[in-house]
């Protein structure tokens, strides 16, 4: 006689239910399924084999789910009322997953295979089931064994036959098609079925991943590299953290044939458990063969450290890895008595790279020849040569000679010249400014020299103006003169000396020195916007532009024409000027207009719009800019993704973008970690979210209430979701206050009923007292229409609160005061979806006569068909309780057309 009871073999069954996924549950799953036979307990038995089966699935172990198939199969027989519902259907739809797991483990001979398919075909024959997914065990069967001409036999017959509830969902109907259509050739269809199957919410744990990984083959088939970039980083920020599926195989080979070798080697490093932890020999195959095909275009001498094995060069890898895909796909043709797994395999590992796939995060640019490579010759030579090109305003040409001289060759030249190139390290920004150093060099050079250089500097230290009027005074030239007045008007316009910035400009112009005539004109122009002339200042900005202006002139001048378009908002203009300006000029030269490129769009509210000129931005800096200029150029860059509404690669480049901010940088940090707050929140990374809003939420000055209250917004929102209701409650609250304390009454509204909103159904104190503090300052907001919008609010959050404790009546008053305040709204859409309410809290009340006159005024209220469903299903209940057969009711029957 056992020694436990039926109770402790109920208790057993449902502690081991609750563990968590793994082999430990499906071992503790075993232990009771052998405690209820001993007990004779066959309903408890049915639940354990039903539990083991789903354990074996979420484990990839079909091979654990034959033993409690069978003995399901067995039970059924001897006493069918063993099974409840569910119980019956979960036999039914696993059916499907033997065949799958036998296909995919050659220990499984073709003739079980054969017959499992046979049988599944008999049970969903004889139960009524459509036998969709028998056409669909039957395709991927003769896909299998090599017969493309069953491939497209039973795909046909699979794809014309109607679903049924042993069928899959839509979207996994979807991903097997492009599967089918991609292993037949036909990328263009397997395309546009899946990226047409993508819309709407699917609701499966494994859609849209699934399409997603599917269609990464036609789309870069057809040379849809955007869209295979979109497919990728969408479905892998989906699956990174599934350590069973096979789907993140695809995008490890995926990255090895696209260029983005650095990103499959951190895929695959995520990956490595599976190297020796793979269960089903079908997806080692997989993986085996696709790290490997990544594993052959890095460097051999990479090393990877491979849990239960140690650390392996990506040589010694790739040889282990590739050995076992062939040694696998030999088991699977000696079982199946064809080559085709074997060619398949050899053809991977021999296939040739696609074009390059940029990704959500631009790499470095491929490096691009200067319009004038490194000059080699006499530093002496090149030397004077810089020192007559910078005086010229060529500094492009400069910059080449500049370039050529490495600072410990100053050694070998004449005093002069060394200072000379000393000093334009310094105002290049190839060195640093150190005043000590800077003196020393001017030392060196003629006193008129000297002067130009501190002239030129001025403008840029405390004590400029000074600086600049010594200069003026004390030079001997009038070239030194012209840029000492230059300097000063420039500094004058800055404290708003306008009319002593005049005369400077004036002197500059009546100098007139052939090199700096238009530099003159340039800041002329200049002159004019620190005046607000807006429109004269463009109007000679563009007429200097129009002449032959030194390189130097020419990119003052572009990038003040930038700057005054994009401060009269003439977008087009200012976006054509952007693309002159970066393409006018080549490297490094070119790198440092896209700085005020970036700028532009981002003013310009246009980043969605320049997601190519963004994302080339990016790469160059990587290249020609500093780490903190990357971090900008992938924060605007991201702001383009969300205007697109591409959340997962504004969620990839800002994760960018925040390993790239510099210290110093945190007015960008802040702004970072909030975007990426929010756009976690969308993408439904509530951790993430609550965890890099928080971080705003540190960074963000105190003195800064309005943004502190947005930020608190935001961040209680995703406390909510996350069900931590009294913090959220608590952050609602206090940003309510600082609206409040910023004079904002009607932000302080919004917060407090977004509180009322967001509490569950049992805080109902805190709802309502949350909603008498926003109904106490509506009297304050001054805008009539948002008064009346926040009262309608109101009243239909009270009248669901009502409907909560069973209080009927007053739900119907507040919720058709609620309707009466939208309908003053011309609202329709909410008031029909505030009619449907009442319908239902009508039925609730007991009063189907009174809920189906409800749904009938809600049918005529539609102002569109996105509420259609709503008021079809309040109908129909309507009637059900009345016992009339809804299907005959002529308004259900247009409901249900309209629906369709």
């Amino acid at each position: 006689m056992a020694d436990f009871t039926e109770e402790d073999a109920e208790n057993a069954f449902l502690e081991a239910y609750n563990m968590p996924t793994g082999m430990p549950k499906h071992e503790a799953l075993e232990r009771v399924a052998r405690m209820s036979d001993a007990l004779g307990h066959l309903p408890l038995g049915v639940s354990c084999r039903i539990a083991m089966i789903d354990s074996a699935y979420y484990l990839s172990r079909y091979d654990l789910m034959l033993a409690p198939f069978a003995w399901c199969l067995g039970a059924e027989e001897k006493d069918p009322e063993a099974f409840n519902d569910y119980e019956r259907h979960s036999l039914d739809w696993s059916h499907k997953w033997i065949s799958t797991g036998l296909r995919r483990d050659p220990r499984f001979s073709l003739e079980q295979l054969q017959a499992v398919i046979g049988q599944l075909a008999d049970r969903y024959g004889r139960l009524g089931y459509s036998v969709q997914p028998v056409h669909g065990a039957r395709a991927e069967y003769a896909y299998h064994v090599g017969d493309l001409d069953g491939v497209r036999e039973h795909l046909g017959r699979y794809l014309a036959t109607e679903s049924g509830p042993m069928a899959d969902c839509d979207a996994c109907v979807v991903e097997e098609q492009v599967w089918m259509l991609a292993r037949l050739g036909r990328h263009s269809e397997a395309a546009g079925h899946g990226w047409e199957g993508l819309s709407g919410n699917t609701g499966c744990a494994t859609q849209p991943q699934g399409i997603l990984s599917a269609l990464l083959w036609p789309l870069l088939e057809i040379g849809d590299l955007e869209k295979a970039a979109h497919a990728h980083t969408t479905a892998y920020r989906l699956i990174k953290d599934d350590e069973i599926t096979s789907y993140v195989h695809e995008h490890i080979r995926f990255c090895a044939l696209t260029g983005n070798l650095d990103r499959g080697e951190e895929i695959l490093r995520r990956s490595l458990h599976k190297v020796t932890a793979t269960q089903l020999p079908a997806d080692e195959m997989s993986f085996a063969e696709c790290a490997s095909v990544l594993l052959k275009r890095l460097p051999a001498d990479v090393g990877f450290d491979v849990p239960s094995v140690g650390t392996l060069t990506a040589a010694q890898l790739l040889d282990r890895l590739s050995a076992r895909a062939v040694e696998l796909a030999k088991a699977f043709d000696e079982r199946n008595g064809t080559p085709a797994w074997t060619e398949r395999v050899t053809k991977a590992l021999e296939q040739a790279d696609y074009p390059h796939v940029p990704l959500a995060v631009p790499v470095a640019a491929a490096p691009a020849p200067a319009e004038e490579p490194v000059v080699f010759g006499d530093p002496v030579d090149i030397a004077t040569r810089m020192v007559e090109l910078y005086e010229s305003g060529d500094f492009v040409q400069a910059r080449r000679m500049l370039d050529s001289l490495p600072a410990d060759m100053d050694a070998l030249l004449p005093p002069d010249l060394a200072a000379h190139a000393g000093i334009r390290r310094i105002t290049s920004g190839l060195a640093p400014f150190e005043q000590e150093h800077f003196e020393a060099l001017l030392a060196a050079l003629p006193a008129d020299m000297a002067l130009r250089y501190r002239a030129r500097m001025a403008v840029k230290l405390e004590n400029g103006r000074e600086l600049a009027q010594r200069c003026l005074a004390e030079a001997t030239t009038d070239y030194t003169r012209t840029i000492a007045a230059l300097s000063l008007a420039e500094l004058l316009d800055e404290e708003h000396q306008h009319d002593q910035a005049g005369e400077m400009m004036a002197l500059a112009s009546s100098l007139d020195v052939p090199e700096l005539r238009g530099r003159v004109l340039v800041q002329a122009a200049e002159h004019k916007a620190r005046q607000q002339d807006l429109d004269g200042a463009y109007a000679d900005v563009v007429a200097a532009l129009a002449g032959d202006l030194p390189p130097n002139a020419r990119f003052e001048g572009l990038r003040m024409r930038l700057r005054l378009e994009t401060l009269q908002q003439r977008v087009p203009e200012a976006l054509a000027t952007a693309a002159a300006f970066v393409s006018s000029f080549p490297l490094p030269e070119s790198a440092e207009a896209r700085w005020y490129q970036v700028a532009a769009i981002q003013e310009l509210d246009q980043e969605g719009a320049c997601l190519a000129e963004l994302r080339e931005a990016v790469a160059v800096s990587r290249v020609h800019l500093s780490p903190g200029h990357t971090a900008h150029f992938c924060f605007a860059l991201s702001g383009g993704y969300v205007q697109t509404n591409r959340f997962v690669e504004a969620a990839e480049v800002l994760e960018e973008a925040l390993r790239l901010v510099q210290e110093g940088q945190e007015d960008l940090r802040l702004q970072i970690v909030f975007r990426l707050g929010q756009v976690c929140r969308t993408l439904d990374e509530l951790p993430d979210a609550v965890k890099h809003l928080r971080e705003a939420a540190a960074l963000l000055p105190a003195e800064e209430v309005g943004r502190r209250a947005f930020l608190l917004d935001a961040l209680a929102s995703v406390l909510h979701r996350t069900d931590e209701h009294e913090e959220a409650t608590a952050t609602y609250r206090a940003a309510a206050e600082l609206w409040q304390s910023e004079g904002n009454v009607s932000e302080a509204v919004g917060s407090l009923i977004e509180l009322a909103s967001a509490l569950p159904g049992e805080a109902v104190r805190e709802t309502r007292s949350a909603l008498d503090d926003a109904e106490a300052l509506l009297p304050s907001l001054d805008d009539l229409t948002e008064v009346t919008r926040r009262q309608a609010e109101i009243a239909a959050i009270r009248a669901f609160l009502h409907s909560q404790a069973g209080e009927y009546a007053l739900a119907i008053k507040y919720n058709r005061e609620a309707e009466a305040l939208a309908t003053s709204l011309s609202e329709d859409g909410w008031r029909t979806f505030l009619v449907v309410r009442s319908a239902r809290v009508l039925l609730e009340a007991g009063d189907p006569e009174g809920s189906e006159s409800e749904a009938r005024r809600a049918a005529t209220l539609l102002p569109d068909d996105s509420l259609v469903g709503e008021v079809l299903s309040a109908l129909s209940d309507a009637l059900g309780a009345q016992q009339k057969t809804p299907g005959t009711d002529p308004l259900v029957r247009a409901l249900t057309a309209r629906l369709s």
